[in-house]
């Protein structure tokens, strides 16, 4: 299987749900991206990503929906060697759809957004409908960024939560860290799988780090500033990447 050029075929992503056999059907947005914006006709070649999976398509039809016809699945393309799962702080404002469109760009595999002491709180209505926009957010990033797999943005989870899973390498990210750490960490062996947790504006509390540390994370910091989430959170992923993943 090949690897589709950039330059090439453009990206469209569709829903798992849209795909029937070897058809696939856009949506209205895709569509319009499609035949209104790119004014691509039948025939075109395309490649076509659910998220999981990629293929080269071909454009069968323009009526009501971009009818597209799956030719043969590509190798992934885009995706780093390194498993980051990116654990966030609710934050006001829009600075966690910045961190969502960010991660994605950086080759995320997971986020999980989390409430702790000092982050914003959500209602469960308003919780669900901010997740949704995340994952509009980060299909978007995905075509752009030219990756395969889709990031899994998981729903609103306490701290505590967030502190579990497999990873060998757990790092919670502390502006009030003073020893740094962060470049011992970062030349010890390279792991397969990597989560990382950036705290609200406000930061994390010094009993949630506690619990971090009692959970098997190293307690790191970027530095002397503190740092806006979204700042953080790109530095953090942009570091690991480099040491770590494909980013050189």
């Amino acid at each position: 299987m090949d690897k589709p050029s950039p330059e090439a075929l453009r990206c469209f992503y569709v829903p798992p749900e849209r795909i029937d056999g070897d058809l696939a059907v856009l949506g209205p947005e895709e569509t319009h991206h499609l035949a209104r914006v790119l004014r691509l006709r039948v025939g075109a070649r395309v490649a076509l990503s659910d998220g999981r999976r990629g293929w080269e398509a071909v454009v069968q039809s323009l009526e009501g929906g971009a009818v597209l016809k799956m030719v043969r699945e590509l190798t992934p393309w885009g995706e780093s060697p390194l498993n980051l799962v990116l654990g966030v702080g609710l934050a006001k404002g829009d600075a966690l759809d910045a961190v969502i469109r960010q991660a994605t760009e950086m080759g995320i595999k997971q986020i999980q957004p989390f409430v702790s002491e000092r982050s914003e709180r959500l209602t469960p209505e308003r919780a669900h409908r901010r997740r949704g926009r995340w994952q509009v957010l980060a299909q978007e990033s995905l075509k752009s960024c030219q990756r395969s797999f889709l990031p899994e943005i998981g729903p609103v989870q306490e701290f505590a939560a967030v502190l579990a899973g497999p990873e060998e390498v757990k790092l919670i990210f502390w502006e009030e860290e003073r020893g740094g750490g962060l470049k011992s960490c970062l030349s010890a062996q390279r792991p397969q799988a990597a989560r990382v947790l950036i705290g609200p504006e406000g930061g994390f509390s010094p009993g949630e780090v506690a619990l971090a540390r009692e959970a098997g994370f190293s307690v790191v910091s970027l530095g002397p500033r503190r740092l806006k989430v979204e700042t953080a959170a790109l530095t953090a992923l942009a570091l690991l990447q480099f040491a770590w993943g494909d980013l050189a």
